[in-house]
C-alpha cells in the first residue's frame, strides 16, 4: 500500500474516533494544546536518547495531533488537511527558488537572507505589515531556545560578534553588572519587589541572554546543555539522596560526598 492511502486511511481513522469516541467527541482546538506541546518534547526527548524506535512512535503521536487539529478545523469550515499540505508544499517551493527556480545560492547565509526578503514579500502581498525578523519567534517557546532562535535572526543581517572572544567579554560585562547590583543592599533576602530586585532580575536575564550567544558561537545548543547539567545534578544528587534516608547529614557532608561522585564519574 503506498504512503498515500496510508495517509488517507489515518485520515478516516481520526474523523472516525471523533465521532464515536467519547474523549475524542469532547475534545477542541484549545484542549489539545498542552498534549500537542507534550508530544514535541517527548520527541525531543527520544532524540536526546537516540531511541528512533521510540521516535518513530513519538512522530506518529505528533502527525494524530495534526491531523486531529485537521479535522476539528474541518469541522468548522476553518481549513482541512489538504490546506495544511498544500499550504507547506507551496511555502517550501516558494522559498527555495534555488532549488526549485533558477536562483542562486552559495552559503547557507545567502538562503536565510532571502527566505526573510520572501517572507517579507509575502506579507505585503496579503495586506500584512513586516513586523521585522524577530516578531515570528513565537513568545511561548522555552527561553533558552528563544534567545538563540532571537540571536540567530540577528545574526543573519550581520547583527553578530565576529568571534566568539566578543560574546565572552559581554558575559564578564553583564556579570559585573549583577555584582554591582547585589553590592547595593541585601535585596537577595527581600521578596519585595523594589526598584533593585527588579534590576537585578533584569541584569540576571543580560547575563544569561549573553551565555546562550556565547554557546551558539561555539555552536552547543544552550537548551541541550543546560538539560545535561540538570541530569548530572539529578543522577548525583540521587546518591547524596539515599545517605539522607539512612542518616542526617551537613552541608559540609553533603558537599564532600559530592565531590567525591564527582570525582568518581570522571
Amino acid at each position: 500500500m503506498r504512503t498515500g492511502q496510508k495517509f488517507e486511511d489515518f485520515i478516516e481513522i481520526v474523523r472516525k474516533l471523533r465521532k464515536e469516541c467519547p474523549w475524542d467527541r469532547e475534545q477542541t482546538i484549545e484542549s489539545l494544546k498542552p498534549y500537542l506541546v507534550e508530544e514535541v518534547y517527548e520527541a525531543i526527548e527520544a532524540i536526546n536518547d537516540r531511541a528512533y524506535d521510540r521516535l518513530a512512535e513519538e512522530l506518529g503521536d505528533m502527525l494524530l495531533h495534526i491531523v486531529m487539529l485537521s479535522v476539528f478545523a474541518e469541522e468548522k469550515k476553518q481549513f482541512e488537511i489538504e490546506d495544511v499540505i498544500n499550504s507547506i508544499t507551496s511555502k517550501m517551493v516558494r522559498r527555495h527558488p534555488h532549488v526549485f527556480g533558477k536562483a542562486k545560492a552559495k552559503d547557507k547565509a545567502q538562503v536565510w537572507l532571502r527566505w526573510e526578503k520572501i517572507k517579507a514579500k509575502e506579507k505585503k502581498s496579503k495586506g500584512q505589515k513586516h513586523r521585522g525578523i524577530l516578531a515570528s519567534i513565537p513568545q511561548s517557546l522555552p527561553a533558552l531556545y528563544r534567545a538563540d532562535k532571537v540571536q540567530r535572526r540577528a545574526a543573519r543581517v550581520g547583527f553578530d560578534w565576529d568571534k566568539v572572544a566578543g560574546a565572552w567579554k559581554k558575559v564578564h560585562e553583564e556579570l559585573d553588572e549583577v555584582h554591582e547590583v547585589l553590592e547595593k543592599g541585601k535585596i537577595v533576602e527581600s521578596r519585595k519587589q523594589n526598584t533593585e530586585r527588579r534590576r537585578l532580575k533584569e541584569e540576571l536575564g543580560d547575563l544569561l541572554f549573553a551565555i546562550v550567544n556565547v554557546a551558539r558561537k561555539l555552536d552547543i545548543d544552550a537548551e541541550d546543555a543546560l538539560q545535561e547539567a540538570n541530569a548530572k545534578f539529578m543522577r548525583r544528587f540521587s546518591h547524596i539522596e539515599k545517605k539522607l534516608e539512612k542518616k542526617k547529614m551537613t552541608v559540609a557532608q553533603m558537599d564532600a560526598l559530592w565531590n567525591k561522585i564527582k570525582t568518581a564519574e570522571r
